[in-house]
Protein backbone atom coordinates (compact mmCIF):
# COMPACT_ATOMS: atom_id res chain seq x y z
CA UNK A 1 0.00 0.00 0.00
CA UNK A 2 1.82 3.44 -0.93
CA UNK A 3 2.85 5.32 2.14
CA UNK A 4 1.95 9.00 1.55
CA UNK A 5 2.80 12.25 4.05
CA UNK A 6 0.13 13.84 5.21
CA UNK A 7 -0.53 17.29 5.79
CA UNK A 8 -0.62 18.62 8.87
CA UNK A 9 -2.14 22.28 8.84
CA UNK A 10 -3.34 22.11 12.00
CA UNK A 11 -1.95 24.54 14.37
CA UNK A 12 -0.66 22.77 17.99
CA UNK A 13 -0.49 25.58 20.88
CA UNK A 14 2.95 23.91 22.16
CA UNK A 15 4.80 23.11 18.83
CA UNK A 16 6.55 25.06 16.78
CA UNK A 17 5.70 24.39 12.62
CA UNK A 18 8.81 23.25 10.79
CA UNK A 19 8.75 26.34 8.39
CA UNK A 20 9.59 28.38 11.00
CA UNK A 21 12.88 26.98 11.58
CA UNK A 22 14.03 26.41 8.59
CA UNK A 23 15.85 28.75 6.18
CA UNK A 24 13.07 28.82 3.30
CA UNK A 25 15.98 30.22 1.10
CA UNK A 26 18.28 27.31 1.42
CA UNK A 27 18.77 25.84 -1.66
CA UNK A 28 17.48 22.28 -1.12
CA UNK A 29 14.45 23.67 0.25
CA UNK A 30 14.47 25.59 -3.11
CA UNK A 31 14.78 22.14 -4.91
CA UNK A 32 12.23 20.09 -2.74
CA UNK A 33 9.37 22.96 -4.33
CA UNK A 34 11.18 21.86 -7.81
CA UNK A 35 10.24 18.99 -7.89
CA UNK A 36 7.14 17.22 -9.18
CA UNK A 37 6.96 15.16 -6.12
CA UNK A 38 3.18 13.85 -7.68
CA UNK A 39 5.03 12.71 -10.92
CA UNK A 40 6.96 10.41 -8.91
CA UNK A 41 4.69 9.27 -6.96
CA UNK A 42 2.67 8.50 -9.51
CA UNK A 43 5.39 6.67 -11.55
CA UNK A 44 6.17 4.62 -8.64
CA UNK A 45 2.59 3.80 -7.59
CA UNK A 46 1.80 0.58 -10.12
CA UNK A 47 4.58 -1.07 -7.83
CA UNK A 48 2.32 -1.17 -4.84
CA UNK A 49 0.04 -3.30 -3.67
CA UNK A 50 -3.74 -1.86 -2.98
CA UNK A 51 -3.98 -3.64 0.57
CA UNK A 52 -1.52 -4.37 3.18
CA UNK A 53 0.59 -2.18 5.74
CA UNK A 54 1.15 1.68 4.47
CA UNK A 55 4.58 1.89 2.80
CA UNK A 56 7.39 4.61 3.50
CA UNK A 57 6.51 7.63 1.51
CA UNK A 58 7.50 7.82 -2.03
CA UNK A 59 8.63 11.27 -1.24
CA UNK A 60 10.48 10.31 1.87
CA UNK A 61 12.56 7.58 0.41
CA UNK A 62 12.93 9.58 -2.85
CA UNK A 63 14.51 12.53 -1.29
CA UNK A 64 17.17 10.33 1.00
CA UNK A 65 18.12 9.04 -2.05
CA UNK A 66 18.83 12.13 -3.67
CA UNK A 67 20.52 13.84 -0.55
CA UNK A 68 22.74 10.48 -0.58
CA UNK A 69 23.52 11.16 -4.29
CA UNK A 70 24.36 14.78 -3.79
CA UNK A 71 26.72 14.47 -1.21
CA UNK A 72 28.18 11.36 -1.47
CA UNK A 73 26.89 9.40 1.65
CA UNK A 74 26.68 6.01 2.13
Amino acid sequence: MLGKIKQDLQQNLFKTRLTELINMDHPLVKLAHEISWDKIEAEFEGLFSKEGRPSIAVRKIAGMLLLKEMFKES
